[in-house]
Order: C-alpha cells, then sequence, then structure tokens
C-alpha cells in the first residue's frame, strides 16, 4: 500500500474515531485486512470501515449501491455531528463520504480482493474460507452471513405450522379449567383471553413465537401452556430449559412464572389420577431453573465455543422457552439454533416494539415478518388497557400518522408545579403528563434542575430513613416496604451524557439527598442510595441490569437485592456455593440478599436513581420520568426508544419533551440490514 494511500486511511479512520464510530477492535481488523491484501486500495479499505461502522449499530450487511449506502451513511454521520454540535461540517462531509463510497464499491469485488472476498455460488455450503462474502448485491461478514444462512434453514426446521385451528369446545375446556384451578378464597379467578387460549391451543402441537406488549401475559401463556403439555401429552420426561439472553431476564422468567404457579389452587382438582399429574406437574415446573443462552449451550472461555452445538446438540426430549428474543443477537441466535433438535419444543418470546439486540442482528423482527404462520401475537394488555392515557399515546407512537397533541398532555412546568405534584395514581389509572422544556440552554438547565429536585424529593429522599430503619432488626415487613420503596420510581434517559444523561441525573440526585438529609459522604455510597450492576458477577448470581439498596448492618454497607438464589441444594447446574457466599459475609433474610459492597468490583456497579432506557427493558415502575433528546435526527430519539421508556409504566408517566420531539421519536423507526429470508 503506498504511503499517500496510508496516509488517506489514516485521516479517515481518524475522523471517523473522533465521531465515536470506529473503535480501536476494527483498526486492528483493518490492519488484517491490509495484511492479507496489500494492494487493497484506499476507497476500498474506507468502505470496509463505513461497514465496521454499520455492524455496531446492528446492521449485518451493507448494499454494494452506492446510492443506498451513502444514504444510509449520510444519515448516521448527520446524527453524529448533532451530538456533536458540529452539524455546520454537514454539506462538506456528505460530499467527501458520496465520493468515497462512489469510488470504493467498485473496487470491492472477488476479483480485485481475491484474499478478502468471495460470492455465494454454492448454496449448499455454509462454510466460507474468506473473511467477506457478496450476495445479492449485499456485503456481509462471512460469519454473520453464515449465521444467517443457518438461522434461515433451522428456522424452516423447527418453526413447522400446524394448519389446523382449535376447536371451539377445546376452547371452553381450556378456559373452564384454567378458571377453576385459579379459584380459591380470597383471589379472584384468572380468567384468560381468547387469544391467549388460542396460543395454548396452538402451542400444544406446534412450536410458536409469542409476542406481545408489557403485561399481555406471555409468561402466563407459556405457564399454562407447559402446564398442558406436562398434564396431556405424556412427556413428563422431557427436559425443561428455560433461557433468555441476560441474568437478569432469565431471573425474571422464573419469577414470573413462579407468580404464575403460585396462583394456582391444586385442591380444586378433585382427588385421583388427574389430581396426582397436577401435582406432578406443578412440582416439575416449579423446580425449574432458569439460565442466560450462554450458560444453557455451556460457553467454554477455552475453546471459545458452546458444548452444545450442531454436532452435540440437546435430547429430543426437551422443551426450551426463550425469552426476551427481541435482546438476541444474530449470532448466539445462530448458536442456539443449531443446539436444538428438530423434534424437539421451542417457544420464543418476545416483544417485537422494543429495542433490538445491542449487538448485530434484528432476528426476532425478522422472525415475526416472515414467519407469521408460527406467530401467536397478544394485544390486550393488564397492565393497562388501550382507552387509558398511556395506552393512547403508547398505540400512538406506533402508528404512521401524526402524534395527536392532546395524548401527550403537554403542560409548562411552572404553571404544573404551583398546583400539582408528582405522584402515585389510584389502581386502573395512567395518566401522563408532558412537561415542554425551555428553549434556552441556561434556562433549561435551571428548569431540569428542579424537576429532579422535586422528583428526588418526592421518591428517593425517605429511602435513606427507611434504610437504616429497616437494618435495625431485620424484620421482614420494614425490609419488604423498602424495596417496595425503591422499585416505585425511575428517571429513564436516551443518553449517558449530557444535561440529560444518566451520568448527570444522578449525580444531582445524589447531591440533593446528601444535601436534604444532611449528609456527609466520605464513604463512595451512602445508605438508601440505589445502585445498578452494569457487569455480570456471576460467582454470585449477580447480572448486568440487577438493581439493589445500599443498607447498613455492623458498620459495613451491603447492596440489598431481592432475588432467588441457587444453592448445592438445587438440581440446578448453574448452581452457588451457599457455605462459600457465607464465608464472604454474604447473607439472606427471606428472599432478599446482602453482598458487602467491598465484594463488588466498583467498575461492575453505578447509581440507578435514574437508567438508561436500554437498561429498563422488562422493568416495570409506579412512576417513571422519561427524558428525550430534543434534537431531531438524534440517534437515540426513535420509535422504539420512546415506545420501550414509556411502557415501563405501572402508573405515573412523566415526560420531559415537547410535541416536536414524540412526533420526530414517532417517526424514526431503527431498521437494521440482515437479508434474512425465510
Amino acid at each position: 500500500m503506498k504511503e499517500t494511500e496510508k496516509l488517506k486511511l489514516k485521516e479517515f479512520c481518524e475522523k471517523l474515531k473522533n465521531m465515536n464510530c470506529l473503535s480501536l477492535v476494527w483498526e486492528k481488523v483493518l490492519d488484517v485486512l491490509i495484511q492479507l491484501e496489500p494492494n487493497a486500495e484506499f476507497e476500498a479499505l474506507a468502505v470496509f470501515c463505513i461497514y465496521f461502522s454499520q455492524l455496531d449499530d446492528g446492521n449485518i450487511c451493507i448494499p454494494m449501491d452506492a446510492v443506498k449506502l451513502t444514504e444510509k451513511w449520510q444519515k448516521k454521520w448527520e446524527g453524529l455531528l448533532l451530538i456533536e454540535n458540529h452539524l455546520e461540517q454537514k454539506n462538506e462531509d456528505d460530499k467527501y463520504f458520496e465520493a468515497i463510497i462512489k469510488e470504493g464499491l467498485p473496487k470491492i469485488s472477488r476479483q480485485l480482493l481475491p484474499n478478502l472476498i468471495e460470492y455465494y455460488d454454492d448454496e449448499s455450503t455454509t462454510s466460507f474460507s474468506k473473511p467477506f462474502v457478496i450476495d445479492e448485491g449485499w456485503l456481509f461478514a462471512a460469519k454473520y452471513f453464515k449465521a444467517k444462512l443457518i438461522i434461515e434453514k433451522r428456522i424452516k426446521l423447527i418453526m413447522q405450522h400446524n394448519t389446523i385451528p382449535p376447536l371451539e369446545e377445546e376452547k371452553v375446556r381450556i378456559r373452564e379449567y384454567f378458571t377453576k384451578l385459579t379459584t380459591a378464597e380470597g383471589h379472584t379467578p384468572m380468567i384468560l383471553k381468547d387469544e391467549q387460549i388460542d396460543a395454548i391451543l396452538r402451542g400444544l402441537n406446534e412450536n410458536l413465537i409469542i409476542t406481545g406488549g408489557p403485561g399481555t401475559g406471555k409468561t402466563t401463556v407459556v405457564c399454562y401452556l407447559l402446564w398442558e403439555l406436562f398434564s396431556t401429552k405424556d412427556i413428563m420426561d422431557y427436559s425443561l430449559y428455560l433461557a433468555a439472553p441476560s441474568g437478569k431476564a432469565a431471573d425474571r422468567m422464573k419469577e414470573s412464572i413462579s407468580e404464575t404457579l403460585s396462583r394456582l389452587n391444586l385442591n380444586a382438582i378433585p382427588a385421583g389420577q388427574e389430581h396426582d399429574i397436577a401435582h406432578a406437574v406443578f412440582e416439575k415446573l416449579n423446580n425449574s431453573q432458569s439460565s442466560t443462552i450462554h450458560r444453557l449451550l455451556s460457553f467454554n472461555p477455552s475453546t471459545n465455543g458452546f458444548r452444545y452445538n450442531a454436532e452435540n446438540q440437546f435430547d429430543e426430549k426437551s422443551i426450551f422457552v426463550i425469552d426476551e428474543a427481541s435482546m438476541i443477537d444474530i449470532s448466539l441466535f445462530c448458536s442456539l439454533l443449531e443446539a436444538i433438535p428438530e423434534k424437539a419444543r421451542i417457544f420464543i418470546l418476545g416483544d417485537k416494539d422494543q429495542l433490538p439486540s445491542v449487538q448485530a442482528g434484528a432476528v426476532l423482527g425478522e422472525l415475526l415478518a416472515n414467519k407469521k404462520g408460527s406467530v401467536a401475537a397478544l394485544k390486550q394488555s393488564s397492565r393497562f388497557n388501550d382507552n387509558s392515557d398511556i395506552g393512547r399515546l403508547k398505540n400512538a407512537m406506533q402508528e404512521e400518522t401524526p402524534l395527536e397533541k392532546n395524548l401527550a398532555n403537554l403542560t409548562e412546568w411552572k404553571a404544573w408545579k404551583t398546583q400539582n405534584n408528582f405522584s402515585i395514581p389510584a389502581k386502573g389509572e395512567f395518566p401522563v403528563t408532558s412537561f415542554i422544556p425551555e428553549k434556552k440552554y441556561a434556562l433549561r438547565e435551571d428548569q431540569l434542575n428542579e424537576i429532579i429536585a422535586s422528583w428526588a424529593d418526592t421518591f428517593f429522599t425517605q429511602l435513606v430513613h427507611k434504610a437504616h430503619e429497616a437494618t435495625k432488626d431485620f424484620e421482614i415487613q420494614k425490609i419488604n416496604e423498602l424495596w417496595e420503596l425503591a422499585c416505585t420510581a425511575r428517571i429513564l434517559c436516551a443518553e449517558r451524557k449530557g444535561l440529560q444523561g444518566v451520568e448527570t441525573i444522578n449525580k444531582e440526585v445524589c447531591s440533593y439527598i446528601l444535601n436534604k438529609q444532611k449528609l456527609t459522604s466520605d464513604d463512595e455510597y451512602f445508605t438508601g442510595q440505589l445502585l445498578i450492576l452494569t457487569k455480570n458477577q456471576n460467582l454470585f448470581c449477580l447480572y448486568n441490569g440487577d438493581s439493589g439498596i445500599v443498607v447498613e448492618h455492623n458498620d459495613l454497607k451491603y447492596l440489598m437485592v431481592k432475588k432467588e438464589i441457587k444453592t448445592k441444594s438445587d438440581s440446578s447446574p448453574n448452581m452457588t456455593n451457599e457455605r462459600s457466599l457465607s464465608q464472604q459475609g454474604i447473607f439472606q433474610k427471606e428472599s432478599y440478599i446482602f453482598y458487602p459492597l467491598h465484594l463488588l468490583p466498583k467498575e461492575s456497579i453505578e447509581t440507578a436513581y435514574a437508567i438508561t432506557i436500554h437498561k429498563s427493558q422488562g422493568s416495570g415502575y409506579k412512576a417513571i420520568l422519561v427524558l428525550l433528546p430534543e434534537q431531531a435526527g438524534h440517534p437515540l430519539l426513535n420509535r422504539q426508544i420512546a415506545y420501550t421508556a414509556i411502557t415501563r409504566t405501572e402508573g405515573s408517566t412523566y415526560i420531559y419533551a415537547d410535541y416536536d420531539t414524540l412526533e420526530n421519536a414517532r417517526k424514526t423507526v431503527i431498521t437494521r440490514d440482515t437479508r434474512i429470508n425465510l
């Protein structure tokens, strides 16, 4: 490679790095490509850099059409310029990138780069010797193209649609059976909706993708479906695997299934064989354990592979329930499907409207779009109905027509605060209030600080006193009250940095609480502080996204977390040594675990009064304050971000945004290029 070419490539990479869209990892990959193909020209290598940046956005391929790629890249670059306040560069940068893409794409071919590129000529193979594959006018990294092909093949084998609709008498039987089974003194029986019954009956005879928003009963449906399968299909010897992409999601699925089982009244079934079967099924479901998909497949760091794979699949007598499928990236989805035998049963759960996976791919969206015959869509939410304020706003944000202003309940903060306070509404009410931000930065900063102080005063300051009280004698009632209060409210931010980012907001909240409570924080953390895990701590069964509250006992600070911990007394392969935990000062009070804070690496935890919307997925709060970026074109102002945020509510929803911001979010939909064809 000529020195002039090297210099141009270096300048190009620096330009991308300055905008945080080319990491050090990709620079090293680029060095490898140059070693493999020393004669590769600058423009071709620049296009590979653009591809790497698109991979980081979740795309697995880019178009070899210069017009399409230029349009996609310029849209991303504009968003980055907007974040960095450099929009004045846009026209000049647009011309620069347009010229590079136009010259670079024709230089990416098997003829010109024989050591880097191959074409997909042999449809019988999924093995590639070059790092990149071109197929039907799209450039793929070979590993992602292989994953795409395997997913297409495996889904067609595993998801065989049964065209026979459920009989009406079967629907009546299911509804009456579970109504009777959930009837108990002091409890309202569970009345299954028609769409839930259809999903249960379909699942008895076919593998399903069960999709729906918050509160539509995905986990309830799959729990009752498993109950019916084990009760009626003579498959009690089948292994049951519950898995999700994250430890937090896996724990949440298990908790939801346990909660559903706790509502069952087995005494409603007369003594005899049916009663004995029900008890056996209850024990099987109640004793089932959840895990991450990585743990399910048994990842081996030494080989960088999974124990269960295409050559070593699970037993055919297996049932898999995979939750939070929207969060699963294409590589992990591929590994999972390869390990599942064709005759096994599988139920994939997810919300198509939530944020897609952090890594490359948007597999759930592709499955729902291309495998409609295997989809059971749940649309009726028990969390909030479509006629509630939040229900109407949520539905409107999903439409292709402009948002009606009245749905956001836009108001001026100054006027609102004189007559209102932040609050938890009465049960069954889901009010929405949107505060219009000030236009000038200084005024907006003061306004937001005032809103945050009021929010902290309402929901967070009392945690300090409650945390001290709860650990005086560890009365379980006081601990429960503390935990309920800690889980009541959150501030949900799209951004990490800046005026409306979690880092700034958390500092403001901590500062307010310390001043209000007249506390001096000599330590890193103070009693009553909310924290969240940002990295897995597998030794302690703590996972990225787990939240807790700081408490004090015997002059030591602990992180109190509510979770079911697995110990050696359980039959799970993913167990923790109870003695080892106690030796490290970890102790348990009923369902609460207390971890000495000094055991947890500081880089693995952060303050959690405000959390990112990404981190909030799967959680719910009685009051939420949503902070959205105001600038049109901002990469984090989109429909999926807004939808995920507002559907975390279980009560009051407060939004810091004007109409234009909400409308821009509605109009902007994250799309990813995967080219999965089912």
